[in-house]
């Protein structure tokens, strides 16, 4: 589970890299911070289920679907997408591959998805894979107390740790990156081209060592003063570099969401997060370690911690995880062809 250094406060701090490229010496983390575990034998499967432009009759059979079967970890979400589409998903986590398959069986959701009835409905459908095991994902929590996503999953929880809150702290917690530079194979990111795609059921893999983010906030205990500070500064200064992220490709990222935790019938919960996928770790490393628009979102939350002496209802999370060959998966029916992967079909 790490090495234990003492802080200079006397608290017990967790190393979780034994050989960290990016930090600094003799660093210290600004603030507490807390990392997900889980068993060495497992592999997640994260996947997204989204209806584009929803129907209510759409709606009512994904809701329906999701009644049909006790799922362990899940959230609903709704976001705009870059054609300026609204977004109906189902965010769902397995501890296994049997699990996932044994839940499609039960909640009848191949029978469902796979009908020819989508590619000429009012609605496009599309779907989003991820798999990974331990070595290839990290995690970063503001508090051991709110788990989220595939903490959620497998329940084990590490820190407070020390690598956070520099430059390539991300990587450093990623167990691979200690033998595999996690470098993708692609000379340069590919240009995004218009392709025709409604009425089609198109399937596309990520390449070798795309990486994916959730990150998320959680702010239904925030108030006062807190409340209005996040939702003045820290929030407009998120959605802006996330927007930024989905407009511009050049960055090395494919795809950039901005979603809305909600309940089934779209009330809306004060909960966010962001979804990103990047052609590399690197890439995303780049762009957080340089660009003004994420120095814009770290520095508004800095300045928010250090005022409030980091005693905040605030609780920010996220999880990265590079992916292998084979373990990302996408497939898009009678969809948009700026949506997801879609844009960069081409290339892939």
């Amino acid at each position: 589970m790490g090495n234990k250094i003492m802080s200079s406060q006397d608290d017990i701090i967790t190393n979780i890299n034994p050989c960290p490229v990016h930090m600094p010496y003799n660093w210290e983390p600004p603030v507490s911070a807390f990392s997900a575990d889980m068993p060495s034998e497992s592999r997640a499967i994260l996947l997204y289920i989204g209806i584009q432009s929803p129907t209510s009759q759409s709606l009512s059979e994904l809701n329906e679907i999701i009644a049909a079967s006790e799922l362990k970890n899940h959230d609903l979400a709704m976001f705009t997408d870059r054609a300026g589409k609204t977004n109906y998903v189902l965010v769902v986590y397995f501890a296994s591959s049997p699990e996932h398959v044994a839940w499609e069986d039960v909640s009848n959701f191949n029978t469902w998805w796979e009908s020819d009835k989508h590619l000429n409905a009012d609605y496009g459908l599309w779907m989003e894979r991820y798999s990974y095991e331990r070595g290839q994902f990290e995690t970063l929590f503001s508090s051991p107390d709110s788990p989220e996503g595939v903490c959620r999953q497998f329940g084990a929880t590490i820190g407070p740790i020390r690598e956070h809150g520099y430059s390539g702290a991300a990587e450093d917690r990623i167990p691979n990156s200690g033998h595999d530079k996690l470098r993708t194979l692609y000379q340069a990111m590919p240009e995004p081209k218009v392709i025709e795609s409604h009425g089609k059921r198109l399937v596309l893999k990520g390449p070798k060592n795309v990486c994916v983010i959730r990150s998320g906030q959680d702010f239904t205990t925030v108030e006062g003063s807190e409340l209005d500070t996040y939702t003045k500064h820290i929030e407009p200064a998120l959605a802006k570099g996330l927007k930024f992220l989905g407009e511009n490709s050049e960055t090395g990222c494919f795809e950039s969401r901005y979603m809305q935790h909600c309940e089934p019938d779209g009330a809306k919960i004060n909960k966010t997060f962001g979804m990103q996928v990047f052609l590399s770790i690197s890439h995303m490393i780049e762009w957080a370690k340089s660009h003004p628009t994420h120095l814009a979102i770290f520095n508004s939350f800095q300045n928010m911690a250090e005022r409030l002496e980091g005693q905040f209802n605030l609780r920010l999370w996220h999880e990265i995880a590079v992916m292998d060959e084979g373990d990302s998966y996408a497939e898009y029916v009678n969809c948009h062809p700026q949506t997801g992967f879609l844009p960069f079909a081409h290339a892939l």
